[in-house]
């Protein structure tokens, strides 16, 4: 058992409280400023000569410490095992931790006297990182610059979840400490440790906690981290904290919603002190995740302690770091010092840092003859030389970018005979990024009828042909057939110059990109194959994503959810479409920029009568987003749960079953169930559904319990009788649909058998069946319960039927009792009643 310790007791650990704002996983991957002495390149490992033993932490080892997971499994002074375990796992990535330094750098292993094999081990290894930073990058720059989009790199999923080495270390090889870091991690090393970070919302709270983490993880103080998930109640109780030692968790607190009434207890500071001593019982830390508001409110009696000030890096410091871990080469030094870069830094945000990162990079590595003339990006004669002139011409295009490419996209649009065929080519290549051209080409002509501009036909040599356009259109062709644009972030600007010219034109166009994925182009011998339809959606719903939220409309989602809803019931070949658009907006759902728009619109969603929008919100309701948000899923449930359409039916069922496997979100479910049950409107519908669903699911540990009659770790207790009654009375006034008759008869046969072979709950089943139909308007309910457990009686197994009968009894000889009660009142009332004559 655990304790409480009162405003006098303290645990021997030290106290930190920094604080949260928002669920801000807004990958503030943060760098260090580059400083006097440091190029930006990765340093070469020191050499260790201290004579004491390595210090054993677990399967990752190293003179440091613990050794990044990149170069796992291997010391950098034995080539020979790097050589085998390059060779066995294909060139996996590589960082190392150093002696003195935590700031992870790539690895770079001594070439041992000119081992050419060590050398190119190095070598791939370092690629190997730089292309896995690269994918983290765009991923992050997909979900509005938010690092949790490692996780989805990495596969890390929630609630007590690992958070795996090979997250730890990239985040550690991008992360660029604010000033007061080596403060907040001394406050973690002794074991139960509790920080909080309370910072403003865009600040990197998520980041920093994933980096101390890590320093805790590679500097051997903890064997792991996880996330733990707060659940789906007001309280954390002590006996939700894993039970595995030697471990750093990360708990996000759920932020308190007006909506759905939702607050975490305001005795959640009173409550740590005893996570503390818990914690320190297997030598864990714990990191709690919070907003300044919320924590004003719950910091009563927490333990005494200060808030170090967050000093968020700036994001200069931030893209510092991200282009040296992707490009070491790259010269940081003179862009960061070049005024019109440094303008762009000016009050940047992280994600700003990460849009700008790409730009950069993107523009340094094109192939100079690509990039446009100083003439066009200044509009005047410039001077200088050869190799100023192309830096010049890199930090330009960086600078056109950042605003859209406005000026060269007017020019092009103004060119004397430019053809609406052109605008229409240079659009769909922009936002069919990656696909084959002759599917772009095909989809240009139908994008023209699409906007009433009439047929073009392209079968055969009227029309302009690829090579024409592509060349009108200043991109490139590959090899393999895939249109290119050097200018970075070129063809995002082309979608923003489109949105913002051709306003009347934008249904018409979203109507023509949710088809796009769906359908073939005819008379093209290069059919798309299947992953090349799922990453033309992925991009697409990218698009759609980020401008339903920046422009808060729901209309290119909600075409979107329509167009795929509907190919996919149909086609099997479409049906990733549909999951991909799924996937799409569970995530935004959890993330910190996007959230609050996208609740809003699944809440729109919810309450309209369209099953695709239906489906597409129980689906989300049943993920992460249900685990996290429960308040909030649950009332759109509510509202998509009134819903006739089988599909959604269908899908409610499943999303029921999803958030009660979560056993923290059980006691909220239920009790938004059971008041569903007793409202007297629509919403009893949607909770005769959801109680259905529970009643006659089965436990996974026994098939003849009931689930809503398990015993869970969260608790021993039981549903209480009364709370079980409402459900079943709602159960029991089914519409007699054959579908729903059936339900009820099902689940009362399951319970009346988990009552049969489980003395310890069977009371607790008569009495919940008793009281559904007790009442005066019960008659019909009692009928039918009757009807359901006779009926169980007569075709139970021969071996059985005197218990069974014994408990049919039982329970009929009750409602009997409570009917001849009811009657016995009602017949007082009316002698008691005024006016009555004796």
């Amino acid at each position: 058992m655990s304790q409480d310790y009162d405003d006098n007791e303290k645990p021997a650990n030290r106290w930190l409280w920094l604080g949260r704002g928002g669920r801000d996983e807004d990958h503030d991957t943060h760098s260090e400023p580059l400083g006097q002495g440091n190029t930006g390149v990765p340093a070469e490992p020191e050499s260790i000569t201290r004579e004491e033993p390595l210090h054993q932490v677990g399967p990752y080892q190293s003179e440091a410490g613990r050794q990044s997971p990149y170069g796992a499994g291997y010391s950098p002074n034995r080539p020979e095992e790097l050589e085998n375990k390059h060779a066995a796992s294909g060139g996996d990535d590589s960082i190392e931790q150093g002696s003195s330094d935590h700031n992870t750098q790539m690895i770079d292993l001594a070439d041992h006297r000119g081992d050419s094999t060590v050398s190119a081990a190095k070598e791939s290894l370092a690629n190997s990182a730089r292309e896995r930073l690269a994918g983290i990058r765009q991923e992050a720059l997909l979900n509005f610059g938010e690092m949790n989009a490692l996780k989805q790199v990495f596969e890390h999923t929630v609630d007590h979840d690992e958070i795996e080495p090979e997250y730890l270390g990239a985040v550690q090889l991008v992360f660029a400490p604010p000033g007061n870091f080596d403060s907040l991690y001394d406050g973690l090393r002794d074991p139960g440790s509790v920080l909080v970070l309370n910072c403003l919302p865009g600040s990197g709270r998520t980041t920093t906690a994933h980096a101390l983490l890590a320093r805790l993880y590679f500097d051997g103080d903890i064997d792991g981290a996880r996330e733990i998930s707060f659940g789906g109640s007001k309280e954390f109780p002590v006996k939700r904290l894993p039970h595995e030692s030697r471990q750093g968790f990360l708990l996000e607190l759920p932020a308190d919603e007006e909506e759905s009434n939702f607050q975490v207890s305001d005795r959640f500071g009173s409550r740590i002190a005893a996570l503390s001593h818990e914690l320190s019982k297997r030598d864990n830390r714990l990191i709690v995740l919070t907003d300044p508001e919320q924590w004003r409110r719950i910091c009563i009696r927490a333990p005494e302690g200060v808030a170090p000030k967050y000093e968020r890096p700036r994001a200069e410091a931030i893209a510092s770091k991200w282009v040296i871990a992707e490009e070491p080469e790259f010269p940081i030094d003179r862009w960061m010092a070049d005024p019109d870069i440094g303008e762009l830094f000016d009050s940047a945000k992280p994600l700003d840092a990460l849009q700008i990162v790409d730009l950069m990079l993107k523009a340094y590595r094109a192939d100079v003859d690509t990039l446009p003339s100083l003439e066009s990006l200044t509009r005047k004669q410039t001077g200088g030389s050869e190799e100023g002139q192309v830096f010049r011409r890199q930090v330009l295009s960086v600078v056109a970018a950042r605003r859209n490419w406005r000026d060269q996209l007017l020019d092009w649009h103004k060119q004397k005979d430019r053809t609406s065929f052109e605008r229409n080519f240079l659009l769909a290549a922009s936002v069919l990024r990656g696909a084959p051209v002759a599917h772009i080409y095909a989809k240009v002509a139908v994008l023209c009828e699409t906007l009433g501009e009439g047929e073009i036909k392209i079968a055969g040599q009227v029309a302009p042909g690829v090579v024409e356009l592509v060349d009108a259109v200043d991109a490139e062709l590959t090899d393999n057939g895939v249109v290119t644009f050097s200018r970075p972030g070129w063809d995002d600007a082309v979608l923003e110059y489109f949105w913002i010219d051709r306003p009347l034109a934008r249904l018409q166009f979203l109507e023509w990109l949710a088809d796009a994925p769906r359908k073939d182009p005819q008379g093209v011998m290069e059919a798309i194959t299947q992953d090349e339809r799922e990453a033309l959606a992925e991009r697409i719903g990218a698009f759609a994503l980020q401008w339903a939220v920046r422009h808060r409309r729901p209309d290119p989602l909600r075409m979107l959810a329509e167009a795929w809803y509907a190919v996919s019931s149909t086609d099997s070949k479409m049906r990733r479409l549909w999951s991909v658009l799924i996937d799409i907006l569970a995530s935004a759902a959890i993330r910190d920029a996007s959230a609050p728009y996208i609740h809003t619109m699944l809440l729109s969603w919810s309450k309209t009568k369209k099953p695709a929008l239906q489906k597409a919100v129980v689906a989300v309701c049943s993920d992460e987003f249900g685990r996290v948000h429960t308040g909030k899923a649950l009332r759109r449930l509510r509202y998509a749960g009134e819903s006739e359409d089988p599909d959604v039916v269908v899908a409610l069922r499943t999303a029921v079953r999803n958030l009660w496997e979560d056993p923290s979100v059980r006691q909220t479910l239920l009790g938004y169930i059971i008041t569903w049950c007793k409202s007297q409107d629509s919403n009893a519908l949607a909770g005769r559904r959801a109680f259905g669903i529970l009643a006659g699911a089965t436990s996974a540990q026994d098939s003849n319990v009931p689930i809503l009659l398990e015993k869970s770790d969260e608790g021993d207790l039981l549903p209480p009788v009364e709370m079980l009654s409402i459900g079943w009375s709602a159960l029991l006034d089914h519409d007699s649909t054959l579908e729903e008759s059936g339900e009820a008869e099902k689940a009362v046969a399951l319970w009346m058998t988990a009552a049969l072979e489980k003395e310890p709950i069977r009371d607790h089943v008569i009495h919940a069946l008793r009281k559904a139909v007790d009442g005066k308007d019960s008659q019909r309910r009692r009928d039918l319960l009757r009807s359901y457990v006779y009926k169980w009686y007569e075709e139970g197994h021969i071996e059985t039927r005197n218990v069974r009968e014994v408990l049919y009894s039982q329970l009929s000889q009750l409602i009997d009792n409570d009917l001849r009660t009811e009657m016995s009142r009602q017949l007082h009332r009316v002698d008691s009643s005024p006016g009555k004559v004796s």
